[in-house]
């Protein structure tokens, strides 16, 4: 944990700057480089800052940066922890933390609310009295409000992504409509994915849906496919709760078929909990994205887990179909196969129940490379999950 603290220490020291505290934005704009002056003049799109002289592109952000309408808005995109730090620093003249998170604070230097001072071996962190005074301008209910729709919104929009990867705004309407009692339009949903968009998001809107940022320029094809795949098909909606889970960075659920899994490669293949984990993760990833069968199976590969007996095979296999058949998917927009009917072969039996009694690794012979493939692929094992 120390070294975990000095670590972020040293990086929050080398974008400190270097000197007594000020509290004043007229005193600390002329302390930063140009560099960094025109990075701020660059994300509040100042024209003809590459012209100006260094204390006339001071005064233009500083200009930018106590706007009524600009603090406005980068108040609606701040975060919760964002939203947290603002209100401590709105109290005190300066804050001294050694131990704060980089990741916290990149926002609001960016946007020029934030400034941090390395002085006689710590570190402060400042709110410029010039922001404070712009902020009592800015808050009051209205501003509380709108800050709660922006921020609920887009928890639905991530929920939205990692359960289905690519939502219509019809789609999305309705589901945050029947949910809520402040009810969203397409304009406002519009306006709303501007405003969140202005800073780095895990998702984007094209020709009127909101895309995960998994499907990127290089591979829209595999966008292509899913919306063939799920047109038609109704949308897996959950209760309010539950939808709001999947918000969660890297939420899935956790179903009995992956602990099923899990559990039988801890006791037969790995001991290495962390390493099992995260590959029972990518399997749970690649399943809701219908990868194929061979390429699941090679997570084991990669990993270094031998899989040395067609007992032992055929046994991840069948608890890898059984993963699968219970994931919930993209092409399925969101449901389970066995819940679309897609597949229901032992996929309701316990995953569990064909384990190997005992507890050492079976000694059957290893299956030849040339010999069809147990997973029912047609292939020969070589080119399949060998």
């Amino acid at each position: 944990m120390e070294l975990l603290i000095n670590e972020l220490q040293q990086m929050n020291i080398q974008y400190a700057i270097k000197g007594e505290v000020k509290t004043k934005l007229v005193e600390i704009l002329p302390l930063l480089t140009k560099d960094k002056l025109n990075l701020l003049a660059g994300n509040y799109e100042i024209k003809g800052r590459s012209k100006l002289k260094k204390q006339e592109l001071a005064d233009a952000i500083q200009a930018s940066i106590t706007d009524v309408q600009e603090l406005n808005l980068a108040l609606l995109m701040a975060t919760s922890n964002e939203w947290e730090l603002v209100q401590k620093l709105l109290a005190v003249p300066y804050l001294q933390d050694d131990a704060m998170p980089p990741g916290s604070t990149f926002f609001l230097i960016n946007t020029g609310l934030l400034y941090s001072f390395y002085d006689q071996d710590k570190l402060y962190y400042v709110l410029p009295e010039e922001v404070k005074e712009t902020y009592a301008k800015v808050a009051g209910g209205e501003l509380l409000q709108e800050r709660e729709r922006v921020q609920q919104v887009g928890s639905y929009i991530l929920a939205a992504m990692n359960l289905y990867g690519v939502c219509p705004f019809d789609q999305f309407l309705a589901i945050y409509n029947a949910q809520n009692e402040d009810r969203l339009d397409e304009a406002v949903l519009s306006r709303i994915c501007h405003l969140l968009t202005r800073r780095e998001q895990s998702w984007h809107v094209a020709d009127g849906r909101l895309v995960a940022d998994y499907y990127d320029n290089d591979n829209q094809d595999e966008l292509t496919e899913l919306l063939a795949s799920v047109a038609g098909k109704p949308y897996y909606i959950p209760d309010r709760k539950e939808f709001l889970q999947y918000a969660e960075y890297g939420y899935y659920e956790e179903t009995p078929q992956l602990a099923g899994l899990e559990q039988y490669i801890l006791e037969y293949l790995s001991r290495d909990k962390e390493l099992v984990h995260d590959l029972i993760s990518e399997i749970q990833f690649e399943c809701s994205m219908s990868k194929p069968i061979e390429e699941i199976m090679m997570g084991f590969e990669d990993r270094g887990i031998e899989i040395s007996t067609r007992e032992q095979l055929e046994m991840v296999i069948h608890l890898v179909i059984n993963v699968y058949n219970n994931t919930r998917m993209w092409s399925n927009a969101g449901f389970k196969p066995v819940e679309l009917g897609a597949s229901g072969s032992g996929a309701a039996t316990d995953p569990l129940r064909n384990l190997v009694p005992s507890k050492q690794q079976a000694v059957s012979a290893k299956i030849g490379r040339n010999e069809p493939c147990p997973c029912g692929s047609g292939k020969k094992y070589k080119k399949c999950c060998g």
